[in-house]
């Protein structure tokens, strides 16, 4: 697959970006994107490695390494916010 998806939402979804999980969750993770594989009648999912995970009621931060796959079309913040983010507000829109 290419190094470079778009969601339906309009998002630029690239190999090495880094989301982070909805600021509402108690453990905040920090997601690098490694790769895109075919999820079947689900879509494109994007194969992440957690990369950081932050406890927002205890600041514990951990450098788990485990691996999961996200469908593209949720790597996308809402109009309030929610969601996922990319780091640092990156322009995902080209």
């Amino acid at each position: 697959m290419s190094a470079m998806m778009t969601n339906r939402h309009g998002d630029e979804i690239r190999i090495g970006q880094i989301w982070l999980d909805d600021p509402r969750r108690t453990v905040i993770r920090s997601l690098r994107v490694d790769d895109f594989t075919d999820a079947g009648s689900l879509g494109t999912a994007a194969v992440c490695t957690v990369v950081q995970a932050r406890n927002t009621e205890t600041g514990d931060i951990t450098r788990p390494g485990r691996v999961v796959s996200i469908n593209v079309d949720s790597l996308h913040a809402t109009a309030g916010g929610n969601g996922y983010r990319p780091e640092n507000g990156t322009d995902l829109h080209g």
